[in-house]
């Protein structure tokens, strides 16, 4: 896929972080990326590119404090660029205004503050149509045309959707052999254990042994069906069953399977979410999704330490957030999280979020037409966030 330069400015890190997110989903590897959080950072980095104007740009940036500034921004934005793409991500009233002041331009296009990877994916299509051919100047290492000849933008298209495939499957196989080898060195060690030392050991040693036996038994079978899950997923096979479920009841019923967990280690789990919180959707995906983060949680929280699940209702939709006090993860590599190759190692040990738990919470909420995204901080702990229509 052919690249631009691409500029993102949002002012809250959140909106930020999830834009990098979609941006590196739909491009892959973003060459030229210029990413702000602050006005004047954005206004000065402009008027320093303003005499490149034959290079493609796509800006992807959320509403500034007011009107002015935003429609002054548009403007420059315009009058520097010969090819140019723009997104605005702003609420309905905020859009018209824009729109009032500055009139029908093909060059931007709008989302609203509750958007989606499949809103996100659109928008971004139709912004980089006005991308024209243009010829390049300076630099082209990092500069890459867009082209406007149908037929081989179609096939280098199929070719990438292709390579895509391939990889997914080839990271796919590689997750379920990761995934799968922890369990079953665990069932033989245990096994080995019993088989060659039973003689030896005490009533209460044979009880704890077997019962760890059953409980990574079942470990691996919820592993297994949840790559069932996955498999049906990718094929597409797999069908939201849209109900109405209530939500703190849902949690607690995910609690009773992590409960020993938590209390072997001291942690302490409180579900702040109202008793009386009801939202249609699909209550076994939404399980998966609260069953996995849940589990990262516990499994990655110091001894004595806290988990908090809770709740919050906006105009369209609701935002929930599993909180632990855990170890947290570098924001290097918060990117990776929810992409298949995210079996790398990080600081000498591998991701303490790695597998399919994420990635398949992540298909899960975007079925179900919410979005996931991550806070964390080393050493101090991780918030898991994911949102689901009212």
């Amino acid at each position: 896929m052919n690249i631009p330069t691409i500029v993102c400015y949002s002012n809250n890190n959140n909106t930020l972080s999830r834009v990098i997110c979609e941006i590196h989903n739909y491009f892959g590897h973003v060459i030229n990326q210029f990413v702000f959080n602050r006005e004047k950072e954005l206004f000065s980095w402009l008027e320093k590119n303003k005499n490149q104007p034959h290079y493609k740009h796509l800006f992807v940036l959320e509403y500034i404090d007011n009107d002015k500034e935003t429609i002054q921004l548009i403007n420059k934005i315009n009058s520097y660029f010969l090819s140019v793409g723009i997104l605005i991500i702003a609420d309905k009233i905020q859009q018209t205004r824009i729109q009032e002041s500055i009139g029908s331009v093909n060059t931007m296009q709008f989302l609203t503050n509750t958007w989606n990877s499949d809103n996100f994916k659109t928008a971004i299509e139709i912004a980089t149509q006005s991308l024209t051919k243009l010829p390049i100047q300076g630099n082209t290492e990092n500069q890459i045309l867009i082209s406007t000849e149908k037929e081989p933008e179609k096939l280098e298209e199929h070719i990438h959707k292709l390579m895509d495939a391939n990889m997914a499957k080839d990271s796919f196989l590689s997750i379920i052999a990761h995934d799968l080898k922890g369990p079953f060195f665990s069932l033989l060690g245990i096994s080995e254990i019993l088989l060659n030392e039973w003689e030896n050991l005490t009533e209460e040693s044979k009880l704890d042994l077997i019962g760890d036996l059953h409980k990574t038994s079942d470990d691996t079978y919820k592993l297994l069906v949840t790559l069932l899950d996955w498999s049906k997923l990718q094929k597409e096979k797999l069908e939201v069953c849209v109900q109405e479920v209530n939500i703190c009841n849902l949690v607690n019923s995910t609690l009773k399977t992590t409960k020993n967990n938590a209390s072997v280690k001291g942690i302490k789990i409180e579900n702040k979410i109202n008793a009386e919180l009801k939202i249609r959707t699909d209550r076994n995906m939404i399980a998966t999704v609260f069953r996995n983060l849940i589990s990262n949680a516990v499994q990655y929280t110091q001894p004595e330490g806290k988990i908090i699940i809770s709740a919050t209702e906006e105009k369209d939709f609701f935002t929930f957030c599993i909180e632990d006090n855990g170890a947290g993860i570098d924001k290097p590599h918060i990117l990776e999280l929810f992409k298949h190759d995210n079996q790398k190692k990080l600081n000498g040990n591998f991701s303490a979020f790695k597998g399919l738990g994420l990635i398949i919470s992540k298909d899960f909420v975007e079925k179900n037409g919410g979005q996931i995204w991550l806070e964390t901080q080393k050493g101090v702990g991780s918030k898991f966030y994911f949102t689901l229509p009212c």
